[in-house]
């Protein structure tokens, strides 16, 4: 007999998942309140992280089942500025990260997903909100709660290809400000984890930096976008028949924002729960947490460095290496899992969870919806 799923939310997360079940012989369903994929995206050029783990990228896409129909672009050097304009850059053999874009058309991953996912029998429809899942089934609705935000500008350029980031807290508040360009294509943005009530005087200052550091970059046809992102460690990851996957269950780098390894692994993970009847949280807690808690303390300290750790950090990670260095930093050890608790209590989530979650109940939204009721 056809087993059958359904899926609430058509971003990475639930994507990889229907892809792997479908190959299963599941019969599945997504539903997308969105008109289409990658509706919060606006074409913004995004960083598939390569440091995390030994694993390359594009290895740990082609073992979670995807194959690449969208643009995957690697870069081995990174262009990093300090508060004073000082300038290194951080230079790899292996790919530091691959360039992808995001959105509902050709090119963009969210799309190349869901073709994938179409050619394989996954039925997905659009405008389409689920508020309960009666059955049970995988939740992968995104970020609920911004506990970082992007503001910033996709525009054309004639400038070269470029990756390049400022760490000021006069342009990104405890983040940072980053340019990434492809192909005449550009993304220029501040990530902020703090104050952002002042997010367009913080970009404007962002947008007149780059054009200082970098005399020949033109801007035209600039469009504005906006994104954020949300990480929680408090919530269960599977919950009366429910598998919640990406930042549904609150799976982000917490010091970055690089996301998307864990939403694709988390969609992963889920289906393969599904498939061979295995523990999905015991699969996060060994696959995705260490390294979570690990960026989490990575957030504690380095929201107290302040514009001169930052430069030191800037100097160390370019003394060659940078690899090795960054993925130490991203990993698991003694002194982060000393340091977890600590971290733990002084950073709280902006995700409130008002839901009941009372015994079967079937809410996809009750994570953050007080007027639930199951």
């Amino acid at each position: 007999m056809t087993k059958k799923i359904e899926i609430v939310g058509a971003g990475p997360a639930g994507l990889v998942a229907a892809i792997n079940l479908a190959r299963a012989d599941f019969k599945v369903t997504i539903y997308e309140e969105k008109p289409d994929v990658g509706h919060r995206f606006h074409g913004d050029f995004q960083g598939l992280e390569n440091w995390s783990s030994e694993e390359d990228a594009v290895v740990l896409l082609e073992r979670v089942g995807i194959q690449i129909n969208y643009t995957c672009q690697l870069y081995n050097e990174l262009t990093v500025f300090d508060a004073n304009l000082n300038k290194r850059i951080i230079r790899s053999q292996r790919p530091l990260f691959y360039l992808v874009q995001r959105g509902g058309w050709p090119g963009c991953l969210d799309y190349g997903l869901m073709e994938q996912a179409s050619r394989s029998g996954i039925e997905i429809v659009f405008n389409k909100r689920v508020d309960k899942l009666e059955s049970g089934g995988i939740i992968g609705i995104g970020p609920r709660a911004a506990d970082a935000i992007a503001k910033g500008i996709i525009f054309n350029t004639t400038m070269e290809d470029t990756a390049a980031a400022i760490l000021d807290d006069k342009l990104a508040p405890k983040g940072y400000a980053y340019l990434l360009i492809y192909k005449g294509k550009a993304t220029m943005a501040t990530c902020m984890f703090r104050d952002f009530k002042n997010e367009r005087e913080y970009f404007e200052r962002t947008m007149e930096t780059f054009k200082k550091v970098f005399p020949k970059l033109n801007i035209t046809d600039a469009k504005e976008f906006g994104g954020y992102g949300n990480f929680f460690f408090d919530k269960p990851a599977f919950e009366n028949g429910k598998y919640y996957v990406g930042e549904a269950a609150g799976l982000q780098d917490c010091l970055w924002g690089f996301g998307m390894r864990y939403a694709m692994t988390s969609g992963f993970l889920a289906a393969r729960a599904l498939i061979e009847n295995k523990d999905y949280e015991a699969l996060i807690r060994d696959n995705l947490i260490p390294m979570q808690k690990a960026s989490l303390v990575n957030r504690f300290l380095f929201e107290m460095l302040g514009n001169n750790g930052y430069r030191y950090c800037i100097n160390y990670l370019a003394g060659g290496n940078a690899m090795e260095k960054i993925k130490k930093l991203y990993n698991p050890s003694f002194l982060k899992t000393l340091l977890y608790p600590v971290a733990s209590w002084r950073y709280k989530s902006r995700l409130i969870d008002k839901g009941c979650h009372g015994e079967g109940c079937a809410c996809v939204w009750c994570r953050c919806r007080k007027e639930e009721v199951c």
